[in-house]
């Protein structure tokens, strides 16, 4: 591109032929080293596009592809080309019909590396070798029938010299202009001084090489086209989180834990936990807590705190009715949304409908309070988190038509607080 390569190309299908050619180079890039010579080899059998602008005058296509066409001319080219030969196949056969009774039927293996010919296989490949000459006679009918006005056969032998004298040699036994020669030699007979005074005019090495295109000396790279304009898209955000710079790693930890706990109850149904299952947890819950980070000095008391904040859960009634089971309830449950033309991704801990039809958003927070004023603590953790929760509240506003309410509840203190309610429910108690 930066040499200007797509100047030099007349057409797309040039560019599209370039393209053809740099995806080669990559394919074959192997951590910056390049096998030249199998590069080269690969090219050998890199075949061009098909002109995308041109028109169905002229059409490329196999002999067999041709048959029942007719083309006003018609050329076929590489007549003296050997046709590729068959493979040995491992088994030969064929079926002789009989006057009376079922045909006969000859069959031979291939013989194996070293042994002696089979008789037989060799016999049925003769005929095989046969059928394909006929085959190949009936190929060059095709080709040559499809011209309605003129038909061109391009085919090439060659030259053996004696006494000075040049000589034709057939062409292989396999290509189609063998099977045409007894017509076809005089024709090359006829060209023969031709061919001779070619061969002592022009020496190989006199030969003038192809002239490489180049562009012009003044060419400079044209200005790339503007941009186009895209319609201004909102930006996707995560909602900034509650800085926890007050809270130590383990107690976060026991934060994720507890959630995860609390989702399991859930799942499961309250009244499928007491505590004797909670206590049973205390392992799991140390475990979980160590691959988290928790230091071994502090393991023992945040698997303490985790057996109380479930247990508190159990034993209040609120905490029952926040995780009793409820059609369309959800644990975790990640949403997106729009909001003020910005796409936020949240993620709630609980939620459910309650039998009076309203939506329930509920927030776990695992803090703990010691001493008094802890109606002061819980209302302070009101407003450091109202944004959040309003913030939950509005997407599922714009996603139900229904009340839509959103709530603090603590594990570990019994306590409960609601952000915000709708006026229409201020009111009402649970």
């Amino acid at each position: 591109m930066a040499l200007g390569g797509p100047a030099c190309a007349a057409t797309q299908t040039g560019l599209e032929n370039a393209a053809a050619f740099f995806d080669l180079l990559e394919e074959m890039d192997e951590g910056g080293v390049l096998d030249i010579a199998e590069f080269e080899q690969r090219i050998q059998n890199l075949h061009s596009h098909p002109d995308s602008l041109a028109d169905d005058s002229l059409q490329v296509m196999s002999i067999h592809k041709a048959k029942g066409l007719e083309f006003d001319a018609v050329i076929v080219p590489g007549l003296g080309r050997r046709a590729r030969s068959d493979e040995s196949r491992l088994m030969l056969w064929l079926e002789r019909p009989r006057l009376r009774g079922a045909p006969d039927l000859l069959l031979a293996p291939i013989h194996a590396t070293g042994a002696g010919a089979d008789r037989t296989y060799e016999y049925l490949k003769l005929i095989e070798k046969r059928k394909s000459e006929l085959e190949a006679g009936r190929l060059l009918y095709v080709a040559a029938t499809r011209a309605k006005s003129e038909l061109h056969l391009l085919g090439h032998c060659d030259l053996d010299m004696k006494n000075g004298m040049p000589m034709l040699k057939a062409p292989a036994s396999t290509s189609l202009l063998r099977r045409m020669w007894a017509i076809a030699e005089p024709a090359f007979q006829n060209g023969l001084p031709l061919a001779d005074a070619a061969h002592n005019e022009v020496a190989p090495e006199a030969r003038t090489p192809q002239a490489i295109q180049r562009l012009v000396s003044d060419w400079r790279l044209p200005a790339p086209p503007a941009s186009p304009t895209a319609p201004a898209q909102p930006e996707k955000r995560t909602p900034v989180g509650v800085s926890f710079r007050w809270a130590g790693d383990t107690l976060r930890h026991i934060g994720t834990v507890v959630h995860q706990l609390l989702r399991r109850i859930a799942e499961d149904g309250i009244n499928a936990w007491d505590r004797e299952r909670i206590a049973g947890c205390a392992s799991a819950c140390r475990s979980a807590l160590a691959s988290l980070g928790v230091p071994a000095a502090e393991l023992a008391q945040a698997v303490d705190q985790v057996g109380k904040a479930l247990t508190g859960v159990l034993d209040d009634e609120r905490g029952r009715w926040i995780l009793a089971n409820r059609p369309g309830a959800a644990c975790e449950y990640s949403l997106c949304g729009t909001v003020e033309a910005e796409i936020v991704t949240v993620r709630v801990d609980r939620t459910f409908v309650d039998d009076d039809g309203i939506r329930w958003i509920v927030d776990y927070k695992t803090s703990s309070h010691e001493g008094a004023g802890l109606e002061a603590f819980l209302n302070n953790e009101r407003e450091r988190y109202r944004g959040q929760l309003e913030l939950y509240r509005r997407i599922f506003a714009a996603l139900e038509r229904r009340p839509v309410r959103a709530a603090l509840y603590f594990p570990l203190l019994n306590g409960w607080r609601e952000v915000e309610p709708e006026p229409a429910q201020a009111g009402k108690a649970i």
